[in-house]
């Protein structure tokens, strides 16, 4: 009510204007209706030429958004194509597996991808996410995309598909892999499923009035209704509206009574396409035109009528521009809040036409933009924050600049972080409107992100040095352990306190091991080295280990290994760590006289799923779907009463994951047992395992003879490790030498003959690695590292420097034996 009276008011106010006009008005009706004639047809052409430019802003905005979608993906495709362990993966004699590995690890590095897949030159699969193993070494569909992708030097984006391993349709970006002379290693190449664009443009809302699709290069629609995909891939249709576009060179075109607007997705051939009846298109012109009509024939009947009717189009032209008045205010002051720089450059004078205040204050602080002037009286090279030149390829080529966290300095010498892009606008006819020129500070992004590298880099380093220092003080004590059992005579108790020292002594050694590889497992350092292995040996060996803790509580052990197809592609020593903690949990929570099966199966013939069942205190349905977490152990009591880290499972998991595999756990609930099962994909039997092999005792191999007297040096700064371990080298037939520090290593060396040397790595003047490749440097002397840094780049480090093996602390005396006799053999 108090809207209508505020507009009754102003009617009456423009009333007296009114009663001037009006003599006008009748006297001279017929060049007014000329008048009317000659507005009709102008005022049409307005109208709808700002339709069109409205609807080719929408369908930018709709392009816009896909070329979104896919130009994040063909980023991602773009940085792979050039990295150097992509083309060494082509370079492999047998490149599936190392594929297949790389992609499980760099497929979910990108949540934006729907897939990833690796072919070979000539469009072979090698490897793909999702996985098709019935298709390695068959054609990957590169009919899509293999000729585009061989001409480019950069990814290309193919006509959409039923994708081949579910038939979902996507189109790849796909790139070649190209070597240093430019031939073709390979493809790689992602699939960005249509669902997943359709999901984005759905959740915008349109007026039901519109149609939009989006067509590929050759025409298909990728859109069904309401942005779900189109069942049909191809259609005569679509081709017909491909070339009609290509044609076109105005946005828009009309077809069939529809008007269509288009936009080009830029870079990959696709075309976004909105279409309307022109009926309902122009209706609005239509609807204004025929209230001009009516208008029209009360002017010639009567002109007091026409003379009311001109006042009202006048008023309504006020609240019109009063509107727009409004909606520009509300642009300025939501411009002017907003935290990032905007600013537009005009093309004629490359002069800023309008600036908010966040990009005003950046152009003081790091555009060297003097303090007070105004941005607008400055051309945009005065203002150093893109590059130089980088608006006037902008302007001149039209390709949008895009510069992430580009380093700045402030007035005070503090650098600061910025994205900075630039986008040239233009109006419906092509015409350069200008740029528009964006700038974000990242600073506390980028300052978050690498403390928090700091922080884990920090916290691995933590890691490490604890590992170290953990486990030096216990090779001592391991070594004492064994001098006192080889001499104290035959008494059960002292031998009994001797095993309980040394069974904790290496519990603490294994939770130390443990807590390192979640360290690389978090990291994504974990290495496998795969074999063809026998899943019923890996059970076996992995029994043998914890054989007398299931003495010891007395348990009923039964083996039904019902699987024909055992043998799988995996790392030995993993997967026998996985299946020990298995049998080691089932051990652990059984009570005495419990029952415990181990039994294997083939579900399929390509599959192996082994079972470890057991009769203990079960897993309670909520702690279920945690009990793979890290230190998750169901329970505090559980802790309490068993003690542990709760890592054993977690590893586990990560370790099948590794091998492509999948562990779960099944239990009734509380006190009803638990069934861990272990599935894994199997591979063919090899040539010389045909039957079942009886396993041997683990780690038995052949006695190698040494001859006695042999001479070892032994370096340690570590005074109780060197009086362990030459008590202990000694009793086994080796002259020992001491050396506490490298200089007393190198002197001895020089001045005695020895056959062998025992380092440790961390001594006090320089370390192991050094002293080792000074020895050799005369003379061709086998070396053994000890050191409490286990991971693979200390292995790795051992070998490089000269070192034929590498030990971890504490030190296990029967491995060590057998290192001494290898190399002296």
């Amino acid at each position: 009510m108090q809207s209508g009276d505020t507009t009754t008011k102003r009617r009456r106010g423009r009333f007296d204007r009114f009663k001037i006009i009006f003599p006008i008005l009748l006297a001279g009706w017929i060049p007014s209706i000329l008048t009317l004639l000659v507005s009709y047809t102008i005022l049409r052409d307005t109208l709808e030429s700002r339709i069109l430019r409205d609807r080719q802003t929408l369908i930018q905005l709709v392009g816009h958004l896909v070329g979104h979608d896919l130009g994040r993906s063909s980023a991602i495709i773009s940085y792979y194509q050039t990295l150097p362990e992509v083309a060494k993966i082509f370079n492999t004699p047998d490149p599936s597996p190392i594929a297949q590995q790389w992609l499980n690890s760099a497929f979910y590095s990108h949540p934006n991808i729907d897939g990833m897949f690796l072919a070979g030159p000539d469009g072979a699969l090698i490897a793909s996410i999702p996985t098709a193993p019935e298709m390695i070494g068959k054609d990957a569909g590169s009919t899509q995309w293999r000729e585009q992708a061989t001409a480019s030097d950069g990814p290309i984006v193919s006509p959409v598909h039923p994708r081949l391993p579910d038939r979902r349709l996507a189109t790849d970006i796909v790139a070649a892999v190209r070597a240093p002379d430019g031939t073709i290693l390979g493809y790689v190449g992602d699939s960005v499923l249509v669902e997943r664009i359709g999901k984005r443009l759905s959740a915008i809302e349109f007026s039901d009035r519109f149609l939009f699709e989006v067509l590929d290069q050759n025409g298909a629609a990728l859109f069904a209704n309401d942005f779900k995909p189109n069942p049909r891939v191809t259609s005569s249709e679509g081709s017909v509206f491909i070339n009609e576009i290509r044609q076109n060179k105005i946005g828009h075109f009309e077809e069939h009574g529809n008007l269509y607007s288009f936009s080009p997705i830029e870079a990959t051939g696709w075309v976004a396409v909105v279409g309307q009846p022109k009926s309902l298109a122009y209706k609005p012109v239509h609807d204004l035109l025929g209230r001009m009509t009516v208008l029209a024939a009360w002017l010639v009947v009567l002109t007091a009528v026409f003379a009311w009717l001109g006042s009202r189009f006048y008023q309504r032209q006020m609240e019109w521009t009063q509107r727009l008045e409004r909606e520009v205010i509300f642009n300025e002051k939501m411009l002017a809040n907003m935290p990032s720089g905007i600013a537009f450059v005009d093309p004629a004078s490359r002069r800023f036409l309008h600036a908010n205040d966040a990009f005003a204050r950046m152009a003081e602080r790091f555009g060297d933009l003097p303090p007070g002037r105004d941005i607008t009286e400055i051309s945009c090279d005065d203002v150093k924050i893109a590059p130089p030149g980088a608006v006037e390829r902008v302007l001149t080529f039209g390709t949008p600049f895009q510069l992430a966290e580009h380093p700045l300095k402030d007035k005070t010498g503090m650098t600061h972080f910025l994205d900075i892009n630039l986008l040239r606008l233009q109006g419906p006819h092509e015409t350069v409107q200008g740029v528009l020129y964006l700038a974000d500070d990242k600073t506390r992004d980028v300052t978050l992100r690498q403390e928090l590298i700091a922080a884990n880099a920090a916290k691995d380093q933590f890691l490490a040095l604890l590992s170290h220092e953990l486990r030096s003080p216990l090779a001592p004590v391991i070594a004492m352990v064994g001098e006192l059992e080889a001499e104290v005579p035959d008494s059960p108790r002292v031998k009994e306190a001797l095993e309980v020292v040394r069974r904790n002594v290496e519990l603490e050694a294994r939770l130390i091991d443990d807590l390192l590889d979640v360290t690389r497992i978090s990291k994504g350092k974990l290495q496998l080295s795969f074999e063809t292995i026998s899943i019923h040996q890996i059970l076996q060996r992995a029994y043998e280990i914890c054989r007398k803790e299931i003495d010891a509580k007395n348990l009923e052990v039964k083996f039904q290994l019902h699987a024909v197809h055992t043998y799988v592609e995996g790392d030995p020593a993993r997967l026998q760590q996985v299946f020990w903690n298995l049998i080691k949990n089932s051990v652990k929570f059984t009570p005495e006289k419990g029952r415990i099966t181990i039994e294997t199966l083939n579900p399929t013939p390509d599959k192996i799923e082994a079972r470890v069942i057991d009769t203990g205190i079960g897993v309670e349905q909520e702690k279920i779907d945690k009990i793979f977490n890290a230190f998750e152990q169901g329970q505090a009591e559980i802790t309490r009463r068993f003690g542990g880290l709760g890592l054993g499972l977690s590893i586990s998991k990560a370790l099948i994951d590794a091998h492509g595999g999948r562990i779960h756990v099944q239990s009734p609930g509380k006190d009803q047992g638990a069934t861990f099962s272990v599935e894994l994909t199997t591979v063919l039997t090899p040539i010389d395992g045909d039957g079942e092999k009886h396993d041997q005792p683990v780690d038995r191999e052949p006695e190698l003879a040494v001859s006695s007297h042999r001479r070892v040096l032994l370096v340690d700064d570590h005074q109780d490790t060197c009086i362990g371990m030459k008590r202990m080298l000694e009793r086994r037939g080796y002259e020992i030498t001491l050396a506490h520090s490298a200089e007393q290593a190198v002197e001895k060396v020089r001045t005695e003959e020895f056959d062998l040397l025992i380092s440790d790595i961390g001594l006090p003047d320089r370390s192991g690695y050094d002293l080792m490749r000074e020895v050799r440097l005369n003379k061709d002397l086998p070396g053994i590292a000890l050191s409490g840094f286990g991971s693979e780049q200390d292995v790795n480090q051992a070998r490089e420097a000269g070192f034929s093996e590498h030990l971890t602390k504490p030190i296990n005396f029967e491995r060590l034996e057998k290192t001494i006799q290898n190399l002296l053999s």
